[in-house]
């Protein structure tokens, strides 16, 4: 079985205990080789884009640097989404490794306790780092010649509590019945390479989105969701069956006995502790009797 990415060591690259050991120049220098890794961290002008660039640290000591060529003043988030920040850059490390680590997410009241900041600051630091996530993805084009894609949906949200009492309970399968903010999250991820999400209404709504994003001579797979059908004239496509098949092969060859129903519980042998429980409980005279 193969390794699972976040067990690897490509997933640990940022982490709290590395950003906890940093001092200022370290996380200076991290930030220069992340800003400019096409320099290896030296100054790029983010006004004229020249590369004769100097240090000129603020009164505080705070980095900034100045361009030879149009002699204006830039910072390393000069352009970004953190362009004129108060908190330091150690604190921004930080809220990235917190946010990217989580698997489940993180919230913003959770992440204002980890970083001492307020709410509000939080909760914008967290959008800004969502919106770096969607501007990455946006425009990304999966697959190509050769290459395997896999196309797949999940249902999120929408539930309907039902009405304690029977009859006053509805069938929550009609559209009447349902809340309407039910959505789909589709993926498109290209076989050991990169992925792009998107929500829609219904799985239907999602066929052009993966037409624009899925290159051409790809083979698609997907499963036997009419929902894919329109698919076909566009990729090679390989349905596979939600219950017949995992994995390439039978459910019954994976172990027999692990999916037979249990025997009725009629049929259930009494353990014998259930058997003495029984005796106790019984009268005297049937004890007697028996």
């Amino acid at each position: 079985m193969s390794q699972h990415f976040l067990q690897s060591a490509a997933a640990k690259t940022l982490s709290l205990a590395q950003v906890f050991r940093m001092s200022d120049a370290d996380a200076e220098t991290m930030f220069r080789k992340l800003r400019w890794p096409a320099t290896d961290g030296a100054p790029v002008c983010s006004h004229c884009g020249g590369l004769n660039a100097y240090e000129c640290r603020r009164l505080n000591g705070s980095l900034r640097f100045r361009c030879r060529a149009c002699v204006k003043d830039f910072t390393i988030t000069s352009g970004t989404l953190f362009a004129s920040h108060k908190l330091p850059l150690r604190a921004y490390l930080a809220a990235i490794a917190v946010f990217c680590n989580e698997v489940k997410g993180k919230s913003a009241l959770a992440m204002s306790r980890d970083l001492g900041v307020s709410y509000k600051c939080s909760f914008v630091l967290l959008h800004k780092l969502r919106e770096a996530m969607a501007e990455e993805m946006r425009g990304r084009v999966v697959g190509g010649e050769g290459k395997v894609a896999e196309v797949d949906g999940g249902y999120f949200g929408g539930y309907v509590k039902p009405a304690n009492e029977r009859q006053n309970r509805r069938d929550r399968r009609f559209t009447q019945n349902q809340s309407g903010k039910r959505r789909v999250v589709v993926i498109v991820r290209e076989r050991n390479g990169n992925s792009a999400p998107a929500v829609f209404k219904n799985e239907a709504q999602a066929t052009a989105f993966i037409r624009a994003r899925v290159a051409k001579g790809t083979v698609v797979n997907a499963d036997e969701a009419t929902s894919w059908d329109g698919l076909h004239g566009a990729f090679e496509m390989k349905r596979k069956s939600r219950t017949g098949v995992f994995d390439g092969r039978r459910l019954h060859e994976l172990g027999r006995g692990i999916f037979q129903p249990h025997p009725p519980r009629r049929n259930r042998p009494s353990s014998p502790y259930r058997r003495r429980l029984s005796a106790s409980l019984r009268p005297r005279g049937d004890v007697a009797r028996g």
